[in-house]
């Protein structure tokens, strides 16, 4: 026999330490409160906008439904509906700069949790635009 298979084994050595990296401090958040709730309020401002503009909507689809496509009152309504869904874009902008942001906290490890507050913010205005938008094309009959 050689001698290697004859003796008995030795412990591996423990690991290394971490070495220390002067200056590292932990992941900072990539968005603060401020930027957060600029992006909220946004949000908010298209939605002001978009809760104003609904009532007139809502008269106009009543107005429509049952009309023939060419007529007055369904391209009243028409243009009522794409002016909703303009602000629902400008809403959806904001959920899109969240979004980013919600990437970019990921890849990067840095903490998310007031990005996802935001977030879900932003995602129940849109719901509730969808949800009358939905309402509004069923009251015209699309």
């Amino acid at each position: 026999m050689r001698s290697f298979e004859t003796e008995t084994p030795r412990p591996a050595p423990p690991p290394a330490p971490a070495p220390d990296i002067p200056g590292e401090e932990p992941t900072q958040p990539l968005a603060d409160a401020a930027m957060l709730s600029a992006l909220v309020a946004r949000a908010a401002t298209a939605n002001t906008s978009f809760t104003g503009q609904e009532p007139a909507a809502g008269r106009l689809a009543r107005a429509a439904a049952g009309q023939p496509i060419e007529s007055e009152p369904r391209a009243a309504a028409l243009v009522a509906m794409a002016d909703l869904a303009a602000q629902r874009g400008a809403t959806s902008a904001v959920l899109a700069d969240l979004d980013q942001l919600a990437v970019e906290a990921s890849i990067s490890f840095a903490p998310g949790e007031g990005i996802d507050a935001a977030r879900a913010e932003v995602l129940a205005l849109i719901a509730r635009q969808d949800a009358t938008i939905a309402r509004l094309w069923e009251t015209m009959g699309q």
